[in-house]
């Protein structure tokens, strides 16, 4: 008797799934990214899928606009995107909040993400730049109005100078001319500072007086920094001349 043997081979469809999609945020590199409200935050993405991409799609939390951040592709291996995000005024400093960037093939889909932290961007102060205020005899005093002051008089011994700014003040000790080195630390200053009407610390009658002085002032919304460093006097045929030297910040 033979025997006949009979191989049979079973036929299996060969489905292949798709891949799992890769978005990769190149830029910027760090996890958290420290931003001011106004900001605008530029975010580069390398997005990849062996089956072929559908879709971007970018989310934010509150405070957060987000510019260009919804794209469809047309099945493509990989695609260089960049997407804005612009800071609103909504946001407190402090604040933490969070992007995210989802790629999605056929059936699948990644998200990358990146946070925010809100913080407060100091604004430094000016260059120091020179001044002169000059009093001729009894004429008003030239130099002054920039700080939002006059000079129309002494007394017997010293300068009389008041206050036409919507604030005048003395900040102490001088060593504020130094250590005020931002606009912010400026306003504090000076708005918690007593205000004056009128300061009388520059000599009327010393032909010549160093000084480390420091005033400040708000005029027509500008704050101003100011050093006095020096005076002189000198009798001419109009009467006394006095001059007030020193340096300004705003």
């Amino acid at each position: 008797m033979a025997f006949f043997a009979t191989s049979f081979v079973a036929c299996v469809d060969d489905f292949d799934e798709p891949d799992q999609p890769v978005v990769s945020i190149t830029a910027p590199v760090a996890d958290t990214i420290d931003a001011a409200s106004g900001d605008t935050l530029e975010f580069t993405l390398q997005l990849s899928s062996q089956s072929g991409l559908v879709s971007l799609q970018t989310t934010a939390s509150y405070g957060i606009d987000i510019i260009d951040g919804a794209r469809t592709f047309n099945a493509t291996l990989s695609e260089s995107v960049t997407v804005q995000a612009v800071i609103t005024e909504n946001v407190t400093e402090g604040d933490v909040l969070e992007v995210n960037f989802t790629v999605a093939n056929s059936s699948k889909q990644t998200t990358a993400k990146k946070h925010v932290r809100i913080v407060v961007l100091e604004t430094p102060l000016s260059e120091a730049k020179n001044f002169e205020w000059r009093r001729e005899g009894g004429n008003p005093a030239t130099g002054l109005e920039t700080f939002g002051l006059t000079w129309t008089s002494n007394t017997a011994t010293s300068a009389v100078i008041k206050k036409g700014a919507d604030k005048f003040v003395e900040l102490e000790p001088a060593d504020w001319w130094v250590n005020l080195t931002t606009l912010e630390a400026l306003k504090t200053a000076i708005d918690a500072a007593a205000d004056m009407e009128r300061w009388e610390k520059v000599s009327a009658s010393d032909a010549s007086k160093e000084y480390d002085l420091v005033l400040g002032t708000i005029n027509s919304g500008t704050y101003y920094l100011i050093h006095i460093t020096q005076s002189t006097v000198t009798v001419e045929t109009i009467g006394s001349v006095i001059v007030i030297n020193g340096q300004y910040k705003e």
